[in-house]
């Protein structure tokens, strides 16, 4: 059996819905369920849900606090909060232990079990109760049944030190009382019989104590405290004699005697920890019946990453009908964790990613569990995102985000740099089957990847008419020789037949199979009177058609696509009012590339500058062809766009000149990015995740 759904009413931040449904579910499955979010997301408040209404195997003390009522903005608390924790996949055993307490799932195929938690506050007192059963004639449930129910539970600030060291309130006692080996043995008669350590016990303790007495070693001792006690405090003719003694002999008050330690120096409270978790599952999976839960809270609490890896690791192997909640801040586990392990907890809603609940399909889980790294994974604690293509847009749009006073930290918005197309993967993460959509402003910059008709023309890398221009009709006749291509994805305009089938192989699907015959008969689909002169007509048609269609595909909800008038980002900059920034970005990078080991200083920055102002005087609006040469390099990787894009941003940021020092110049930057209408796709995109 397994948690597989919790319900709040009016408890903590989470209220009853208007008609009484509750405040939050969430969907739990069997084996490992990871809590995600920010702080203050619901993770706490979700875990503590479960302690409260299930108990924990170390039978913690709970104490209800006002705190745990749902209070509304005008500072009234309710009165009422009601818990309810549904159990699914009871086998034979299970049924037969929660008997008096089963009801049907919906369609009455198979047994739940459903319990609550009612708490109530009356003068200042918060009287707890606890039922199961079917809703409305339910009961209470017996102190034998909810033993079966208490869940293993690992605090946040776990003080391992406390619970794996001796004292009245060990942990460690707990864990190995309940094992098989320190369970009560009876004899043939049936009567108890003692453990070997309490046998071994009371010899020990019968030697210490003879040590002490009349004839041992240690008698000198208590004769000089009786001699004290007669002398100094004692009546006279009082015949009592104190005695050392070694308490308890119980297998009990054994157990409470001992550590767990490393062997080894003095472990700090990494180490600690893993012994305390190995403890803990320990006593978790040798557990013979009942729900095998368990809940560990900020699994990442003193671990450093590769042991945070190693323990996921584990419990992710876990097959034996165990189910494990696990609430982690840690964006190194969140990337490594599978995606469908996940429930991202955000403004007041839980989110499953199991395929149940997204749109996504396996490709998309196939391919987000290879590539999600940490940075990526950043997108479920943000408050907004934007995902972008390449470093370029890393790097610049922070940049002109500060120079128009959006520091998009400020407004919890992060970057992912998704490295290519994959944003369309990315985005499927939000889609939801559930109807639940993630409310966060989403961003999608993307190059627009129809080139200028001045690439077209340029000669000078061999590109010569004929080009190929994929015309709807075409396209109907390619779809008749082979579907497992995708079409809508790839490209317009092709120099060359080796370039359509380069097209053809990177936008391939995964049935798509390699037969040359195949790839032959697309080729020659396109046919001399397929063959056309690109003119800036067809290129625009080109570009309309490309922009409906991914605004088709992106925007959803809050999810919104930016795309450039043109071309890429580079090209659009080529283009706009900063195109003399980016020539001298562009020299900036060819100097670095061609020289790693010379400084960049500032001096050599200005004179970059002067020299672009020599070619491209005050006033000069660039040409169709003048952009074209500036985004040639850029485009043919004679430099490199990530060197030229730091140069850039620190010119737009004002750490690096000729912006630096320079508030005019920097006036002047600012009001380009606010007007310049080829900057407007990128102004409205930090707008959008900054509203």
């Amino acid at each position: 059996m397994h948690l597989s759904a919790l319900k709040l009413w009016n408890f903590r931040k989470y209220c009853e819905g208007p008609n009484g449904e509750p405040g939050l579910v969430v969907n739990f499955h069997e084996g490992v369920n990871v809590l995600i979010g920010e702080n203050d997301s619901g993770k706490t408040a979700i875990v503590d849900a479960i302690r409260y209404a299930l108990k924990t195997q170390s039978g913690e003390f709970i104490q209800f606090d006002d705190k745990d009522f749902y209070q509304d903005v005008n500072g009234n608390r309710k009165e009422e909060f009601k818990i309810e924790c549904v159990f699914d996949g009871l086998n034979e055993q299970d049924s037969g232990l929660f008997w008096e307490w089963l009801s049907w799932n919906d369609d009455k195929t198979r047994y739940l079990l459903k319990v609550w938690l009612y708490a109530k506050r009356k003068d200042n007192v918060i009287m707890p109760s606890f039922t199961a059963g079917i809703e409305g004639q339910a009961d209470r449930m017996d102190s034998e049944a909810r033993e079966l129910l208490k869940v293993v539970y690992f605090k946040p600030l776990r003080d391992a030190l406390t619970d794996m060291t001796h004292g009245y309130k060990s942990r460690l006692a707990q864990i190995l009382g309940a094992h098989e080996l320190f369970k009560t043995q009876k004899d043939a008669e049936g009567n108890s019989t003692k453990h070997k350590l309490e046998t071994d016990y009371e010899n020990l303790k019968r030697e210490i104590e003879n040590y002490f007495k009349d004839g041992g070693n240690g008698s000198i001792i208590t004769g000089d405290i009786n001699k004290f006690l007669k002398k100094h405090f004692l009546l006279n003719g009082d015949p009592r004699n104190a005695q050392i003694k070694l308490t308890g002999g119980e297998l009990t008050d054994i157990l409470r005697l001992l550590d767990l330690i490393m062997e080894g120096n003095k472990s700090g409270l990494g180490t600690l920890n893993l012994l305390c978790i190995a403890a803990e599952m320990l006593l978790f999976n040798n557990q013979k019946k009942g729900l095998k839960l368990a809940i560990v809270e900020e699994l990442e609490a003193h671990l450093h990453p590769q042991y945070q890896l190693r323990l996921i690791d584990y419990i992710s192997s876990q097959q034996n009908n165990e189910q494990f909640i696990l609430s982690t801040h840690s964006i190194t586990l969140a990337s490594k964790i599978r995606l469908e392990n996940l429930i991202i907890l955000k403004d007041k809603e839980a989110y499953p990613m199991s395929a149940d609940y997204t749109m996504m399909n396996p490709a998309d889980y196939k391919f987000l569990e290879r590539f999600l790294d940490a940075t990526k994974a950043n997108l479920f604690f943000a408050k907004g995102l934007i995902m972008v293509e390449g470093d370029a847009e890393n790097l610049l749009i922070p940049a002109i985000a500060e120079l128009m006073d959006r520091h998009l930290h400020k407004h919890g918005v992060s970057i992912v740099n998704v490295g290519s197309t994959a944003y369309k993967r990315y985005v499927s993460i939000f889609k939801r089957k559930d109807e639940k959509t993630f409310d966060i402003p989403i961003a999608v910059i993307s190059d627009l990847d129809v080139k200028a008709l001045e690439y077209y023309d340029d000669n000078s890398k061999d590109r010569k008419i004929p080009k190929y221009w994929l015309k709807d009709t075409v396209l109907t006749e390619l779809k008749a020789i082979t579907e497992e291509v995708d079409y809508e994805a790839m490209a317009n305009v092709y120099r060359s037949l080796t370039a359509f089938e380069k097209e053809v192989w990177s936008n391939k699907t995964e049935n798509f199979v390699p037969i040359g015959e195949t790839i032959g008969r697309l080729k020659a689909v396109l046919t001399d009177d397929k063959k056309t002169k690109l003119d800036e007509a067809i290129l625009s048609t080109i570009r309309e058609d490309r922009i409906k269609r991914l605004k088709s595909e992106i925007n959803k909800g809050k999810t919104k696509i930016y795309l450039p008038k043109d071309w890429t980002l580079e090209y659009e900059i080529a283009g706009s009012g900063l195109y003399r920034l980016l020539v001298t970005a562009t020299r900036a990078a060819k100097i670095e590339t061609d020289n790693p080991d010379l400084e960049m200083t500032d001096e050599t920055l200005l004179e970059l500058w002067s020299k672009v102002k020599e070619d491209y005087p005050d006033g000069h609006v660039p040409t169709r062809e003048d952009i074209y040469r500036i985004f040639a390099p850029l485009n043919e990787g004679v430099v490199s766009k990530a060197i030229t894009a730091q140069y850039l941003a620190g010119m737009i940021s004002g750490e690096l000149p000729p912006v630096k020092g320079n508030d005019e110049m920097k006036g002047k930057v600012k009001g380009i990015i606010e007007i310049d209408d080829r900057m407007k796709y990128l102004k409205e995109a930090i707008e959008h995740v900054t509203a």
